[in-house]
């Protein structure tokens, strides 16, 4: 065994440690296995001699080292040095299987799908029915036109896992392109679910669209119609509707089914764009509608958990990306791909990467509202602050009409602690509330937040109440007006119900059981305060405003030596930064009158019925 191996699996170990090995591929593709992580660092060691887990050729020392390189850069999502590692190795040694591998998918993941094209023959020459290497060989065929040999490509994918979803729909549009009506819609029929199966309005909608193109608007039209029956019609089926009926004289119809969904859904921002639009909209080509099928498979993978047909996909947000970027491949002006995109590289810690995907929506798009919105988000995971609030300050002094940015800026300003700045920004989205609902019971609850903060007690005792109207049983709203009225020695009896109320409701929250214990506390029931603060404990062990809160009803019942130890717990953690002094001498001199806080509602009369204690949590 030569050192440079024996390093090389010494490096595979470390490169476990730092994360677990990527499990890559789609169907049966798999990529290079990692070394299962030693149990101590002696193992580790003694392990480094032995023969490393992935049987590949001699490589030079450099190029295994690009290869480690990227692999570790894959494991913790770092994508773009994994494409810089990969691209750096394959110069070196452009026939290696694990290194063209590696290549091919960071290609696809970052989007570069000529380039990956290039390696896709050397993929299929390992494994012909690689499913991501076809698809990236038949997506050029498709947007040239030449269906038929791009039907070569989707035949090799089989029919398991994801494959059972996109080959019906994909092999469809193809015989659609070659006008073999007949045969597209007998493909289709084959995966027709039941009227009630959710995914019936999608199935309607790529056969009516399939009908338009085969000439048969009425029976376009019956099937478009059908897929918007229902209380709650999805939004794809009334955008695809509305676009059918504008490019076929109803115009007017299209605009009212247009606002009324607005109506019903006020959330959903490019309606706006939609109503107001006077294009005509062309009707889809088969490379649009197999791209709107890659990307309902990445959509349905994202939020499936990973498993497709019955089958568990492995390393489900990269292939999500991947989905996603040969969508837009086939149909660029689909937005809605960017905007995953940028949901999954935030899920990766990389908020940069998602505010370049998000900047690339055009500011014609119906979603380019909705993508500002999110890139401000992304500017504060990316630790740009001040541009966040100015660009969302600039979105709320831009549409006067819409409460979205407003609440945005507030709910960002109020988790920074700027709580008389957030609760301007609430002043503004309520005053742009026209029918307060129950979806508005939050912005209440936020200014009521930020008002108690800035010692307006009236208004937010005001504010709370009013989101309690518009949702009665919020649990969290129900805990801060209660836990507030006990504090202040307000409403006792009645502030302890609303806390037993959210407790019910939330039963295994920390926080929530911790507002009841520390209540109790408040009240002097110390012994009924260390059993809900311990079972705080139970739920939220990391808490170190429990830990502390813990300390001081330990103190009350003569458990001076565990109070001592909570407050050292306390203060090792993160307690809040008045707290620190304050559990320091707490340490030193004890719970001192001076430390403590005031009982209130001391006179029996005062005090609710005493409740059941909680139940231990085994």
């Amino acid at each position: 065994m030569t050192d440079r191996l024996g390093r090389l699996t010494a490096a595979a170990v470390v490169l476990v440690a730092a994360g677990g090995a990527a499990v890559w591929g789609w169907l049966e593709w798999r990529g290079p296995a990692a070394p299962a992580l030693a149990q101590s660092q002696t193992t580790q060691s003694s392990k480094a001699s032995d023969p490393p887990a992935r049987s590949r050729g001699r490589r030079e020392q450099s190029v295994d080292g690009l290869f480690l390189a990227g692999r570790a850069a894959e494991v913790r999502r770092d994508h773009e040095t994994a494409l810089t590692m990969a691209e750096a190795a394959l110069a070196k040694a452009p026939d290696d299987p694990e290194i063209f591998t590696m290549a091919f998918r960071q290609r696809v993941i970052g989007g570069r799908l000529t380039a990956a094209a290039e390696l896709a023959p050397k993929m299929l020459a390992r494994k012909a029915d690689d499913g991501f290497a076809n698809l990236v060989l038949a997506l050029p065929l498709i947007k040239k036109g030449d269906y038929k040999a791009a039907e070569r490509h989707f035949e090799q994918l089989g029919d398991r896992g994801s494959s059972g979803i996109l080959r019906p729909f994909s092999e469809a549009w193809l015989k659609a392109g070659q006008k073999d009506f007949t045969a597209a819609r007998e493909r289709l029929a084959t995966v027709k679910p039941g009227d009630d199966d959710p995914f019936m309005p999608a199935w309607r909608t790529h056969a009516a669209l399939i009908d338009e193109m085969a000439g048969d608007k009425s029976a376009a039209e019956e099937g478009l119609r059908a897929a918007t029956r229902g209380e709650v019609p999805a939004l794809r089926p009334v955008m695809t509707l509305t676009a059918f009926l504008r490019r076929n004289g109803k115009a007017d119809e299209a605009r009212a089914i247009l606002k009324k969904f607005a109506d019903a859904n006020p959330e959903a921002v490019l309606m706006d764009a939609l109503i107001a639009s006077t294009e005509t909209p062309r009707a889809p080509s088969p490379a649009d509608m197999i791209g709107e099928t890659l990307f309902d498979l990445g959509a349905l993978l994202a939020g499936s958990g990973g498993v497709i047909n019955g089958q568990r996909i492995e390393g489900v947000e990269e292939r999500v990306l991947m989905f996603m970027r040969l969508a837009l491949e086939l149909n660029p002006g689909l937005d809605t791909a960017r905007l995953v995109i940028a949901d999954v590289y935030e899920s990766f810690g990389a908020p940069r990467k998602s505010i370049e995907t998000l900047d690339a929506v055009p500011k014609a798009s119906p979603l380019y509202w909705r993508a500002r919105l999110r890139a401000s988000l992304a500017m504060v995971e990316a630790e740009r602050l001040d541009d966040a609030v100015k660009a969302l300050q600039t979105m709320v002094d831009e549409r006067p009409d819409r409460i979205d940015a407003a609440w945005t800026l507030g709910d960002l300003l109020r988790s920074k602690e700027r709580y008389a700045e957030a609760a301007k920004a609430f002043d503004v989205a309520i005053a742009r509330v026209t029918v307060p609902g129950p979806r508005h019971a939050a912005l209440w609850f936020g200014r009521g937040m930020c008002r108690e903060r800035t010692k307006n007690w009236p208004g937010a005792e005001a504010d709370l109440k009013r989101a309690l109207e518009l949702l009665p049983e919020q649990p969290y709203v129900l805990n801060y007006l209660g836990y507030t009225w006990i504090d202040r020695g307000e409403n006792l009896e009645e502030g302890m119900a609303l806390l037993q109320r959210a407790l019910k409701q939330r039963p295994d929250d920390g926080a929530i059981t911790d507002s009841v214990g520390w209540a109790y506390y408040r009240m002097g029931r110390y012994d009924l305060a260390v059993e809900y603060l311990e079972r705080a404990i139970q739920l939220k062990a990391d808490d170190a405003t429990i830990v502390d809160h813990l300390g001081d009803a330990y103190w009350h019942v003569g458990r001076r030596r565990e109070a001592r130890f909570q407050w050292e717990r306390a203060l090792a953690g993160k307690p809040e930064p008045d707290r620190i002094d304050i559990i320091k001498r707490k340490l030193v001199e004890g719970l001192t009158p001076e430390l403590d806080q005031p009982t209130v509602g001391a006179a029996a009369s005062e005090q609710p019925k005493t409740p059941d204690a909680p139940a231990e949590k085994k």
